[in-house]
Parts: C-alpha cells; sequence; structure tokens
C-alpha cells in the first residue's frame, strides 16, 4: 500500500433486460423481405442539420462566423509567414 497505488476496480455492465422477442421478429422480418427480393429499403433519410440551419437565424449567423473566422486566420497566417520569408530573404 505505500509502495504502490490502488487500480481502481474495473467496470463491467452486463446487460440485464435482453428483448429477445423483438431480435427474433426482426430477424424473421429481414429473412422475409430476403425472400420477397424487398431486402434493401428504398427510404431516404433528409439531412435535419441543413433543413434546421436553414430554418434558424442563430445557426446561420454561427456558421457564418466559423467560416469567417478561418478565412482571417488563414489570411494572417499567410501574413507571417510572408513576414519571415521577407526577413530571411534580407
Amino acid at each position: 500500500m505505500w509502495f504502490g497505488q490502488r487500480k481502481p476496480r474495473r467496470f463491467e455492465h452486463r446487460m440485464i433486460y435482453a428483448d429477445d422477442r423483438k431480435k427474433f421478429l426482426g430477424e424473421l422480418e429481414q429473412r422475409a423481405r430476403e425472400e420477397l427480393g424487398m431486402s434493401e429499403k428504398k427510404t431516404t433519410t433528409p439531412d435535419f442539420h441543413a433543413a434546421f440551419t436553414s430554418e434558424t437565424s442563430h445557426l446561420r449567423r454561427r456558421e457564418a462566423r466559423q467560416s469567417h473566422g478561418l478565412l482571417v486566420a488563414g489570411v494572417a497566417l499567410l501574413a507571417i509567414i510572408a513576414a519571415v520569408l521577407y526577413l530571411l530573404a534580407r
């Protein structure tokens, strides 16, 4: 105890509740879809982030500030590099 630090007890999570019926029904449905030739789902997932951002003005402003900040940082970095190259050329 004096020469070493005790290690914390390891975390172990066992699933208490398992829904075997739901898993069975999902597998049964998947097999039925494959047998009928409908295995691929033809659902499109909409881009919720883009839709939500376009509808809310504060998120549009935030994205504009973030892109503007990157532009300013890039210009500042180029200016520093140009100044160092100018001083090295002298």
